[in-house]
């Protein structure tokens, strides 16, 4: 998925890789000037504040957990309220978007309190279901009036390495011996979906078509939430 993502959006992370390195070179010449920095830098800057977050998840709990393995336990509790709470928070940012879209056309760049904003709601994000990276990032930056296109592109920049780093984690603690043909073809077959769904978002972010899917999230949320209030009931 990462490979998709990143030949979907190849520009972005080519314009990522040589601003960091001009910022390195910068360093070590001594001619790095924060106070003259490009919105390009700027962004490339922000895209390492959600990784700063997320090293709260190695955070010790005791007997063996962390913060990131009590997050995710909310997604196998054995009851579908906090899922379907969580698709109905989704929804909700993804109809506060599109009615924000509707309202401004252009957008500004990404400003540093929307880039923490999006730390935060990422840190959530990624271990609780029902919650969609894609929705809580570009949401948010969309909300604090960043262009559409920003948005996009800050949700893909981030997005890639996280899923670089899930993918290492899954391997390493993989217990099934995957066939190497099969493990070829899931690679390409993921590859290749990741890329088109990439493609789709952007039009979908562009054409202001959150709306629909705000509509589905809040059905499969209704749906979540009665039927884990029901379940209770029974027991």
């Amino acid at each position: 998925m990462a490979i998709g993502i990143i030949v979907a959006s190849y520009k972005v992370f080519l314009r990522l890789i040589y601003e960091f390195v001009f910022t390195g070179k910068e360093i070590f010449t001594k001619t790095l000037d924060l106070k003259k920095t490009s919105n390009s830098r700027k962004f490339m800057y922000f895209t390492f504040l959600p990784y700063i977050f997320m090293l709260v998840y190695a955070i010790p709990l005791g007997n063996g957990s962390n913060v990131f393995s009590v997050l995710n336990s909310y997604s196998y509790d054995g009851n579908l309220i906090s899922e379907g709470i969580c698709f109905i928070l989704t929804a909700s940012l993804l109809l506060l978007a599109s009615l924000k879209l509707k309202k401004e056309e252009k957008g500004n760049n990404l400003s540093v309190l929307c880039a923490i904003v999006i730390s935060v709601g990422a840190f959530f994000a990624i271990p609780v279901a029902g919650l969609s990276l894609s929705c809580v990032v570009i949401s948010i930056a969309v909300l604090f009036n960043t262009n559409r296109k920003i948005a996009y592109r800050y949700f893909v920049s981030i997005s890639a390495p996280i899923l670089i780093v899930c993918g290492i984690v899954e391997i390493a603690r993989c217990v099934t011996y995957v066939n190497i043909i099969s493990g070829i073809i899931a690679v390409v077959l993921s590859g290749v979906l990741a890329f088109f769904a990439c493609k789709l978002l952007l039009f979908v972010v562009k054409k202001n078509y959150l709306k629909y899917f705000s509509f589905y999230d809040y059905a499969i949320g209704a749906i979540a939430l009665i039927a884990g209030i029901i379940e209770i009931a029974v027991k």
